[in-house]
């Protein structure tokens, strides 16, 4: 089924151009997750660039309704033939905007906690985690506009191992013995929350190239 849905995105000048605008929303997404990051890292001072992230988090929304009502006025003029097609960019358009959130609240977690991330066992894995989800905005942005099924399996792949490694990080923090301050502990736990959270909006993405559209945002077991 999918391939009969992505030739009817490609095959329409509107639906590519709202796919167009889909992959510009994982673009303003992937600069807000690297600006969130810098600024985790203390690398940039979360002030200076402030504006400039929640301006971005602003055009992801203004997208993700341009695309919206793109989808009803192109099936309001008869294209009932494109109904799969448009109920796949109504589902992916969600995720889109939904990644540009989280990123928003990892950028706030920089924001508001001023500590330091003294604990090792939790600071190293989040930061490899933070690595490997970074690359699966431009992953995720190639399976969905080139429909590309290898591609999208292994974001699907890579977003199941990050799952695993955040819900690790959770528990473990949840059962901790050790002294541990609480302002550290919950940047912790926000920041394993909201990595798993982006990861899981990429790999809905990613199904959208592989699942039939009940199944879009559900991976099969």
């Amino acid at each position: 089924m999918f391939k009969d849905i992505f030739r009817a995105l490609r095959g329409s000048n509107k639906l590519s151009e709202m796919i167009a605008e889909i992959g510009q929303m994982l673009e303003a997404g992937a600069w807000m997750f690297d600006r969130a990051s810098e600024a985790l890292m203390k690398k940039t001072d979360w002030e200076s660039m402030a504006e400039a992230l929640y301006a971005r988090d602003k055009r992801i929304n203004k997208l993700e309704q341009t695309v919206r009502e793109g989808i009803i006025t192109h099936l309001s003029l008869g294209h009932q033939a494109d109904l799969s097609a448009c109920l796949v960019l109504m589902s992916v358009v969600k995720d889109a905007e939904r990644i540009g959130d989280y990123c928003k609240n990892i950028f706030e977690i920089a924001k508001f906690y001023r500590g330091e991330y003294t604990h090792p066992e939790y600071a190293v894995p989040l930061s490899d985690i933070r690595n490997a989800t970074r690359p699966l905005f431009d992953r995720a942005r190639q399976a969905f506009t080139d429909a590309e099924r290898p591609i999208a399996s292994d974001v699907m792949s890579v977003a199941r191992k990050i799952t695993v490694q955040c819900d690790q990080i959770i528990r473990q923090l949840l059962s901790v013995q050790e002294q541990l301050a609480p302002d550290e502990a919950v940047a912790y736990v926000l920041l394993a929350r909201f990595y798993k959270r982006v990861a899981a909006h990429l790999s809905n993405i990613a199904t959208s190239v592989v699942a039939p559209v009940p199944l879009i945002d559900f991976e099969s077991k």
